[in-house]
């Protein structure tokens, strides 16, 4: 109950601060952005029943209450800046997110589907030229023209979010966004399918079809040695009419037996080509996780390159703001200040 009181006295004072048009119309029209900011706050806590959770909460809603009512009396209070200022940098926020928006898609887009979107650029490209009969083991290599993004086309926060590489059955991948996209689900789904059962097959041809070959071959060399030790045993006979001689049979078992073996096709025709297949599959993951892992050591460099600046830029306004609240004495007030400077000048 408590909690429900706060929340209608904030709502309650919200349409009672004086915005500028461009804050007041900002998040559409007869939307009052101090509202909004209100209800999602609450939203987002609405489930949380923890003592040491909802008890700095309150606490900080019940502050939020006396801000708001100081801003609503008097529109010169620093208060009323303060709200005013966290406003204008939550619409430019806003208006960012919104230029980086994709087009809206057709009204037959179905983002649960898994069927591939028509006219989606890929996220990575290979470069190397297809393999031939002749460079089946060329080098793989893979790129990823589209990323890393520059910094005027991040949407939200402006802040860069640095992708990790994750691996499902042996097989990499990017996680980019949360929820994971369906179409991904299912190329995932489909690698590791193709490649369980063609693990499967070579299993079987190893444990099972293999062996039968060669006793396969073993009957049938059995058969030419007994056929051989009979036509020994018979001799040379004359050739008579409508007969064929025994040398003319014999010519006929050995050209049978220069054709390959049964278990020589099953080696070279299914278990080293599934070898091949499955070979190059590997070799070609390893190169698309190559070109993930240059990806995501970029992200992390011009992520950390950029938080250095937020932080140059936000100790920039700070010094700004002590210069002109206390004049050009201002260091004076802060002693371990000057002593931090000390140290990183004698770095």
């Amino acid at each position: 109950m408590r909690r429900l009181a706060l929340y209608r006295a904030l709502l309650r004072l919200a349409p009672q601060i004086s915005l500028p048009d461009d804050l007041a119309t900002g998040w559409g029209p007869g939307k009052n952005p101090i509202a909004i900011h209100i209800r999602r706050a609450f939203k987002h806590n609405v489930d949380d029943t923890s003592p040491r959770i909802l008890y700095p909460a309150l606490s900080a809603g019940y502050r939020m209450l006396s801000v708001l009512h100081d801003a609503a009396t008097s529109p010169n209070s620093e208060h009323h800046a303060s709200i005013i200022k966290l406003l204008r940098s939550r619409l430019e926020e806003r208006k960012r997110s919104l230029a980086n928006r994709p087009a809206p898609r057709s009204s037959s887009y179905d983002p649960k589907s898994d069927r591939p979107h028509p006219g989606t650029i890929p996220l990575i490209v290979k470069l190397s030229p297809p393999a031939t009969v002749f460079s089946r083991t060329s080098k793989i290599t893979y790129a990823i023209p589209t990323r890393p993004r520059p910094l005027s086309e991040l949407g939200g926060t402006g802040k860069r979010k640095v992708p990790h590489i994750d691996v499902a059955s042996d097989i990499p991948f990017l996680r980019l966004t949360k929820p994971q996209p369906a179409v991904l689900s299912r190329v995932l789904r489909q690698k590791v399918n193709k490649r369980i059962a063609r693990t499967w097959l070579h299993n079987i041809l190893q444990t099972e079809v293999l062996p039968d070959a060669k006793l396969e071959d073993a009957w049938d060399a059995e058969m030419k040695r007994l056929m051989l030790k009979e036509k020994k045993s018979k001799g040379n006979k004359s050739k008579t009419s409508g007969k064929r001689s025994s040398g003319e049979e014999l010519q006929d078992t050995q050209s049978r037996s220069d054709e390959p073996s049964h278990a020589l096709t099953v080696q070279r025709y299914g278990l080293n080509e599934l070898a091949l297949i499955l070979t190059s599959e590997r070799m070609n993951e390893v190169a698309r996780a190559d070109a993930m892992r240059h990806l995501v050591n970029q992200e992390k460099a011009l992520a950390a390159e950029e938080k250095a600046q937020r932080i140059a830029e936000r100790r920039a306004r700070w010094e700004a703001k002590m210069l002109e609240r206390h004049g050009e004495g201002w260091r004076e007030l802060f002693p371990h200040l000057k002593e931090n400077e000390a140290k990183l000048a004698h770095r």
